[in-house]
């Protein structure tokens, strides 16, 4: 294309350049060639995102503490040999660009610009369109930016695309495509200079940076643009990003190879105007996001460290839990990044109850539940509404616990600082099954049970007669309170039988049950979560006997 040509595209596209109609839907087309020696399929199956690795041939880049970004001024006319055969030739300018789609709009337009150096360019759908498509490519053909952009009113126009970090001089192509077949018309954008910009906002054009504590200073030029930040990692390395703006609107994210936020900061208030986000690692490249959101024409500076906090300190799945030996009594631990979930393998005893509490400070509050060997993990507390504590009955030598926490803040993440306290209540004094039941002889008994937590039951079998009266009798339990323990007479198979409940005074409390026929039943006593919350039941007598007939 001539010098001549590529301008009356210009005049064409301002005008409202009409295409030919089209089919409904078209796959991503090749990125135009630019040369003899440039490969037009070769991101060919890359996924929405950016291509993976670096141009060859490229030169190391300096850390973010060394990059000084200044803008090199305008650029020249790429002449006929810089802008692709089908591509329209854009002055980034604040001038509205007119397309009228054909029916059916599935037909992509090209567009090529000359980017400068240290700049940032935003492309802005103008109210009207519900959503386009929209690929960035540099020179050699790489994809730098990929997105799918919807509204969802033409009142209010998708999101703009921004870009920055792109090389001086080089002509950079993308292309439109509406995301419907019945697009609306006129479809309108802008190719906006929005000024200097000293760090990229695409993952390809990310500005590496190496953890320590040596501070970076950045400039939010522009609203809602972010500076990126790429930097490698170590595998299940926690990695700290903390930052001070001059403003109270700012956004902290980490983001993988794909885009995908792994790590968020944010004051949903807008009040402060500190944060830290954190994240750990998989291992390999991840990039800090950093968006310090300018309210003035003169950007202020923002400071950040990022900070590699080290290997994590207990495993988050049972098979890489951290051991914990017979008699330990207490652990300590640390919650150090959102979702951070630490295991423990507890060496027991078969048959033994335990309860594993903790103390945690630092953040809002915490979870911890148990598993056994294989099984799912729940939360067992030792009453209703204590979330601090978790109860078990050991059926093999070994039994995995998991403590979890929740940040106190949105906007700075703070280190939960726990210590699990590991009590062994004993052997279980009676069976919790109808198989394991002890049962009780003839004529009056007192029966001697402890109830050790939520997890307990307690099983006692006994003959009865047909139409015979039996009752029990048991003292409350007082500790600050009356309590009792749950109470059901059984039969042989379970199910639950008639009973009737009195309360003697301030002292006793009674259960009789009648014997509907001749045969074997059974009591069972369990933590009551209504009558007895906040206490352990712990040792009780009652005493069982047959009523006169």
């Amino acid at each position: 294309m001539n010098v001549k040509q590529r301008w009356w595209s210009v005049f064409l596209l301002s005008g409202g350049l009409v295409l030919g109609a089209g089919c409904n839907s078209t796959p991503e087309p090749p990125p135009l060639v630019l040369d003899a020696g440039t490969d037009a399929g070769a991101d060919a199956g890359v996924d929405a995102g950016v291509d993976a690795g670096t141009d060859a041939g490229s030169e190391p880049e300096q850390d973010a503490g060394t990059v000084a970004c200044a803008d090199d001024g305008p650029v020249g006319d790429p002449g006929d040999a810089g802008v692709p055969d089908g591509a329209t030739l854009l002055i980034p300018s604040d001038e509205v660009h007119t397309i009228t789609w054909p029916p059916g709009g599935g037909v992509p337009l090209h567009f090529a610009f000359v980017a400068r150096g240290c700049r940032h360019y935003d492309l802005t759908v103008e109210p009207g369109s519900l959503g386009y498509s929209v690929v960035l490519r540099d020179a050699a053909g790489t994809r730098l930016d990929s997105s799918d952009q919807y509204s969802d009113s033409t009142s209010y126009p998708p999101s703009p695309r921004h870009w920055s970090g792109l090389e001086r001089g080089a002509v950079h192509t993308f292309y439109l495509l509406p995301l419907n077949s019945y697009p609306r018309v006129p479809f309108q954008f802008r190719l906006v200079d929005r000024g200097p910009d000293d760090h990229g906002d695409l993952l390809l054009r990310a500005t590496p940076w190496t953890p320590s504590e040596k501070p970076f200073t950045g400039y939010g030029e522009h609203w809602r643009e972010r500076d990126l930040l790429s930097f490698e990692t170590t595998v299940d390395h926690v990695y700290a990003l903390g930052c001070a703006f001059p403003n109270p609107s700012w956004e902290l994210r980490f983001l993988n190879g794909q885009e995908k936020s792994l790590g968020v900061a944010y004051d949903p208030n807008d009040r402060e105007t500190e944060g830290e986000a954190r994240i750990k690692s998989l291992g390999g490249l991840y990039y800090a996001s950093i968006q310090a959101n300018s309210f003035s024409e003169s950007s202020l500076p923002y400071t950040c460290v990022l900070n590699d906090l080290g290997r994590e300190d207990h495993g988050d799945t049972p098979e890489a839990a951290t051991p914990v030996p017979a008699g330990t009594a207490s652990v300590q631990g640390k919650i150090e990044v959102q979702g951070d979930r630490d295991v423990f393998a507890l060496s027991v005893q078969p048959g033994h109850h335990y309860r594993v509490s903790f103390a945690l400070t630092g953040q809002r509050q915490g979870r911890i539940q148990d598993a056994a060997p294989g099984g799912p993990f729940g939360t067992h507390p030792a009453s209703a509404g204590i979330p601090t504590s978790t109860s078990f009955k050991a059926s093999q030598e070994s039994h995995s616990v998991e403590m979890t926490g929740t940040p106190a803040l949105e906007a700075k993440y703070v280190t939960g600082n726990y210590t699990l306290q590991v009590e062994d209540q004993g052997l279980d004094d009676h069976g919790d099954t109808l198989d394991t039941a002890t049962p009780i002889p003839d004529g009056p008994q007192t029966l001697s049970f402890r109830i050790a937590s939520a997890v307990d039951h307690d099983v006692y079998t006994f003959q009865a007669i047909a139409g015979r009266r039996y009752q029990l009798d048991c003292p409350w339990k007082v500790s600050g309170a009356k309590h009792r323990p749950d109470l059901v007479f059984l039969d042989a198979q379970g199910a639950v039988q008639a009973s009737t409940l009195e309360e003697q005074e301030e002292v006793r409390w009674r259960a009789v049950f009648t014997a509907p026929q001749s045969a074997t039943y059974a009591l069972e006593f369990r933590a009551d979560f209504f009558t007895s919350p906040g206490t352990v039941l712990g040792d009780m007598d009652c005493r069982f006997e047959a009523l006169a007939p």
